[in-house]
């Protein structure tokens, strides 16, 4: 049997560059994050991220990938550091427009999309606040981050099963997706609570 050609992973919420720009100690202090300085943050992501996925695989980041107060080089020499044909889900903190993510590194952005995997409706979204309760229901999961370390890994929200991809539930390493997604559809993450 031949190998997949490519994985998919998805991460959300690197913060890459987040450092203390509004005087509120940036994203390693807002998220307790186990960092000293925006440059250890900034290597053991790269490495992990590095380590797993391959500049053929496809990254999908739920947002709030690359912050920077709006230093457009800077984005653009960190974007380089990652491997991947990235997918950008727009988060809050993602300030510049589709155009100019993809004509420096990202392969396709949106707000969110739609997927199915095995029968099961996914949609993928940065703030799952975003979706409204009767959208809510047309899906089976909602992949997203925004909430940080704030919520775990899998829980359930009006009767909706949601996956918090925030690196801080992933020890900041991307996870691979159809994995994640043949686990929950196992019923392994009932199983096995975290």
């Amino acid at each position: 049997m031949a190998k997949n050609q490519f994985n998919i992973y998805a991460i959300s919420d690197p913060h890459i560059g987040h450092d203390d720009f509004n005087g509120k100690g940036g994203i390693i202090r807002h998220a307790n994050r186990p960092f000293k300085t925006m440059i250890e943050m900034t290597e053991v992501i790269k490495t992990r991220w590095n380590r797993v996925v391959r500049p053929q695989d496809v990254i999908i980041i739920l947002g709030d990938f690359i912050w920077t107060g709006g230093a457009a080089d800077l984005i653009k020499e960190y974007i380089k550091l990652f491997n991947g044909r990235m997918i950008l889900v727009m988060g809050n903190h993602d300030k510049k427009g589709y155009s100019w993510y993809m004509n420096n590194g990202v392969q396709f952005v949106c707000d969110r999309f739609a997927w199915e995997f095995n029968g099961k409706r996914i949609l993928f979204i940065h703030d799952p606040a975003n979706v409204s309760s009767e959208e809510l229901q047309k899906y089976n999961y909602i992949i997203h981050g925004h909430h940080h370390q704030n919520s775990p890994l899998v829980y359930t929200h009006k009767g909706v099963t949601h996956v918090n991809l925030s690196v801080e539930n992933l020890k900041y390493e991307p996870i691979n997706l159809v994995t994640l997604l043949s686990k929950l559809t196992q019923g392994y993450y009932t199983r096995n609570k975290r």
